[in-house]
C-alpha cells in the first residue's frame, strides 16, 4: 500500500496558490501525514549590491526571509485549526539545492512543487527550478499544475524493462498511480510506448519486406499488450475498470499525444535513463515528455537513488 508520512510543499517567494497549499493539506490529511511549507530566499545577487543604499545585503536578505517565515507561519497558524501537523520552515540559497537539502534532513517522502502558471498562453513548466529538482531529488516529486480532483491518471510504464530496478520501478509508479486513482476516484489510464522498429533497421539487417516489418510490429504490439496486463494484474489484482493501452510510435511524441488525446489530469512516470552517471536519473525520453505535457505530473525515483545535492 503506498503511503506518505512527511510531505514538503515548497511555496515559491513571491508567490504562493492558496489552493495548492488548500491540495497538500488534502493530501497529508489522506496519508496522516507531516506537512511543511517551506520557502526559499535567493541571496542578492553581486551586480545589484551597488544599487542598495539602505541596506546592507546581508540586511536585505534577513529581512526578506523574515518576511517569508512570518507569511509562511501566518499560514501555518490558518490551518493548524483544522489539520494541526503543519509546521514551516524558510532557508536560503539557489532553490533547488535548499529543497533537496530539505527533503533530505527532514527525511520527507513526498515533495510538492507548485507548476500551476498564472500565464494562460504558457503550456510548458520545465523551468529551472523543477528541472533540477525532478532529476535530483531523491523522493516522490508531485508537479501540481491544476488544483481540481484528477478524473484521469496515466502511469506511463516500461513492460520491456531488462534490469531489476527498472523492473521495481515499473511495479512502484503503477502503485502510486493506482493509489492515486482509487483515492480520487480517478479512471486509470496504463499505457506503454513501443518505438517502431522502421523499414530503415529492417533493410540494414537485411530484412526489406513490408509485410513482414507489419508482421513483426504486430506480435511486437501483441506482446507488449500481453505484459503490459500481467503488470496490471500483479499490481492492481484486475484490470477491471483501468485501460490498457499500448502505443506504437516514439515515447516523446505518442506518450504526450495520448494525455492530450485523453485529457489526462496526472501523470505517473518513472524517471530513469541508463548513463550511469549518479544523480542523473531523468533520460531524454523522459524529460522530453514532462516538457511536452500540460497536466500534473507525478514523477517517481528507483529504491535506493542517491542525490548528488549534499
Amino acid at each position: 500500500m503506498v503511503s506518505y508520512s512527511r510531505i514538503l510543499l515548497a511555496v515559491p517567494h513571491r508567490w504562493a496558490n492558496e489552493e495548492t497549499i488548500r491540495h497538500a493539506v488534502e493530501v497529508a490529511r489522506a496519508h496522516n501525514a507531516h506537512l511543511t511549507l517551506f520557502g526559499v530566499v535567493e541571496a542578492v545577487e553581486k551586480e545589484y549590491e551597488s544599487w542598495l543604499t539602505t541596506k546592507l545585503p546581508e540586511d536585505l536578505e534577513k529581512s526578506m526571509r523574515d518576511k517569508q517565515t512570518a507569511a509562511l507561519q501566518q499560514r501555518v497558524d490558518a490551518i493548524k485549526p483544522e489539520y494541526a501537523n503543519v509546521d514551516a520552515a524558510v532557508a536560503q540559497g539557489i532553490p533547488f539545492v535548499e529543497i533537496i537539502k530539505q527533503v533530505q534532513r527532514g527525511a520527507y517522502d513526498l515533495l510538492i512543487v507548485d507548476a500551476v502558471s498564472t500565464k494562460p498562453t504558457r503550456k510548458r513548466f520545465m523551468g529551472s527550478t523543477t528541472k533540477h529538482v525532478l532529476r535530483k531529488c531523491p523522493c516522490a516529486v508531485m508537479c501540481l499544475r491544476g488544483n481540481d480532483k484528477p478524473a484521469r491518471v496515466l502511469a506511463a510504464v516500461d513492460v520491456f524493462a531488462s534490469t531489476p530496478d527498472s523492473q521495481a520501478l515499473n511495479l512502484k509508479v503503477l502503485a502510486h498511480a493506482d493509489a492515486l486513482a482509487k483515492k480520487e476516484g480517478a479512471k486509470l489510464h496504463v499505457v506503454y510506448a513501443q518505438q517502431p522498429i522502421g523499414e530503415p533497421m529492417l533493410s540494414s539487417w537485411g530484412i526489406g519486406s513490408a509485410d513482414m516489418l507489419d508482421g513483426m510490429e504486430a506480435d511486437l504490439i501483441a506482446n507488449a499488450d500481453s505484459k503490459l496486463l500481467k503488470l496490471v494484474e500483479d499490481v492492481c489484482g484486475s484490470p477491471k475498470g483501468i485501460v490498457l493501452q499500448t502505443l506504437l510510435g516514439n515515447p516523446r511524441d505518442a506518450v504526450p499525444s495520448y494525455v492530450q488525446e485523453q485529457d489526462i489530469d496526472l501523470i505517473a512516470m518513472g524517471t530513469v535513463c541508463r548513463t550511469g552517471i549518479k544523480g542523473f536519473l531523468i533520460g531524454n525520453t523522459a524529460e522530453s515528455i514532462l516538457s511536452e505535457v500540460e497536466c500534473s505530473v507525478l514523477a517517481l525515483k528507483p529504491d535506493g537513488f542517491v542525490s548528488t545535492v549534499e
